[in-house]
């Protein structure tokens, strides 16, 4: 009995050793863009500068960069993390904001691409929202689109996107075959959600290839669907005349979005813990310009 113990006792110490040392020295997999990503963050920052000014918000990631802790460490391979932000507003929207994470910074290496196009309270608009991600460790690449409706009582999605609507189905269209499907796990980690999405939202998974010309085929038509659907967002926003009676109810409905984020979404849970004391700098005002919801207890 005593030997069958030892032996049992050295298996679990040589895992021990294994688990020690796999973990010491895994580095995620990069994966190419194909420079997709930094050409949206310009092409973006470029058409928001049109026609919006810059939030002062900008200027506090100007040059940002956080430390990394375990496990993100191994998460993201890099020890540091470089954010760009831009951020602007006008007279229909509250915020639009472009974002990317660069690893380690200065290397042009971008994990994430993010975009946020927020309504002035009175303007009855859905938010735009994207998330760009490329695969990472136990987590496949994904690109998800939506227009999120705080308020679908007193909003309509199809009556914001009028006439243009035919641009966002020919988007749609584009990336169909990209469609998570429900045995993928479409919206899983986003049923919180479900009460504000929409009929015309696009939630992709990256194909699962080493084969360049698939992979470039997928970046080329989500490149191509975004650059349709947010200059639609911008032009029908544009029309609207501001309801100053739906204020208050467009304003809460955006807070109460905004907690369920806050208390539930998986990638809110992570940026707390990356973005530290300047989580509600990057979350709350640069995203979603709001104030910030209290923890909950």
């Amino acid at each position: 009995m005593k030997k069958i113990l030892k032996i049992i006792s050295a298996l679990l110490a040589l895992i021990v050793i294994v688990v020690i040392i796999f973990v010491a020295t895994y580095q995620p997999k990069k994966y190419t863009d194909f420079g997709v990503y930094e050409d949206l963050a310009s092409w973006a920052t470029t058409l928001f500068e049109q026609d919006m000014q810059p939030r002062p918000v900008s200027k506090y990631f100007n040059n940002f960069n956080v430390d990394l802790g375990f496990p993100f460490t191994k998460v993201f391979g890099a020890s540091r993390l470089g954010v760009y932000l831009k951020s602007f507003e006008n007279e229909q929207i509250s915020a639009a904001t472009v974002s990317m994470f660069e690893l380690p910074p200065g290397t042009g290496y971008y994990s994430v691409f993010t975009l946020n196009l927020v309504p002035r309270y009175g303007y009855r608009a859905p938010v735009l929202h994207v998330d760009f991600m490329k695969p990472q460790a136990g987590v496949s690449g994904m690109f998800i689109l939506d227009f999120f409706n705080v308020a679908p009582d007193a909003i309509s999605c199809d009556t914001f996107l009028g006439a243009d609507i035919a641009t966002v189905k020919e988007a749609l269209a584009l990336v169909e075959q990209y469609q998570r499907t429900e045995e993928q796990g479409r919206g899983k980690m986003s049923r919180h959600l479900d009460p504000y999405k929409s009929a015309y939202r696009m939630e992709l998974q990256e194909p699962k290839t080493d084969d360049a010309q698939v992979r470039k085929a997928y970046y080329t038509a989500v490149d191509t669907a975004l650059r349709m659907v947010v200059p639609v967002y911008m032009k029908r926003i544009a029309m609207l005349q501001q309801d100053p009676g739906f204020v208050a109810v467009q304003e809460q409905g955006m807070n109460t979005m905004a907690n369920e984020l806050f208390t539930k979404d998986f990638a809110v849970k992570n940026g707390k813990k990356i973005f530290k004391q300047h989580f509600a700098k990057y979350w709350a005002e640069a995203f979603w310009n709001v104030n910030m919801p209290a923890e909950p207890k």
